[in-house]
């Protein structure tokens, strides 16, 4: 979008996390970040995960960005509408198992060309690397806040709350939906 500038840094303080599964074992989290517009800068929370594995490259520890956890089988209907198309757009066969970690707009692209696998294809992915990178030593280091009621429902509503948070002049679902747009469409 041409208002849209990009990821300017994290607010290291707000990372709070929680265990997703234990076999394999996974965390969740979220972490806010100043994201700059052409109006001036927002806070805006986003969704990670960490990687238990290597499967489709991933690198073990790492901590990857996600659009929000499937709460049910079936079609995509948890989120906001836009969401729920850009999901149904990248996942295969528009439906997911509940549970599954919502991150298909962030493998997209031309995979060959496309080098870091799960941080999205274009402006956006040394930004969201290097969250997952810092999230991981936060995390190492004990960092964090630990949200034990932190679950598939906790992270989808606080990311697509639609609330001003943080004297931002829009509101968490419009700043988190034009970010998941930019990824979207550089797929």
């Amino acid at each position: 979008m041409e208002n849209f500038a990009g990821i300017i840094g994290t607010y290291e303080d707000s990372f709070r996390a929680n265990i997703y599964t234990r076999d394999p074992f996974r965390m969740i989290g979220l972490i806010d970040v100043g994201i700059r517009y052409a109006f001036g800068m927002e806070r805006v929370i986003l969704a990670y995960y960490s990687s238990s594995g290597t499967n489709s490259g991933k690198i073990k520890g790492l901590w990857y960005p996600i659009v929000g956890i499937k709460e049910y089988s079936g079609d995509f209907r948890e989120f906001t509408a836009y969401l729920n198309h850009v999901l149904t757009e990248t996942t295969k066969d528009g439906h997911a198992e509940e549970g599954w970690l919502a991150k298909s707009p962030f493998f997209g692209g031309d995979k060959k060309d496309m080098g870091l696998r799960g941080f999205s294809c274009g402006i956006h992915q040394e930004k969201l690397f290097g969250i997952g990178k810092k999230l991981r030593s936060l995390y190492e280091n004990g960092r964090y806040s630990l949200i034990k009621e932190m679950d598939a429902a906790y992270i989808n509503s606080s990311v697509t709350i639609d609330k001003r948070l943080y004297h931002n002049l829009r509101t968490q679902r419009v700043n988190y939906e034009e970010f998941i747009r930019d990824i979207y469409e550089e797929i």
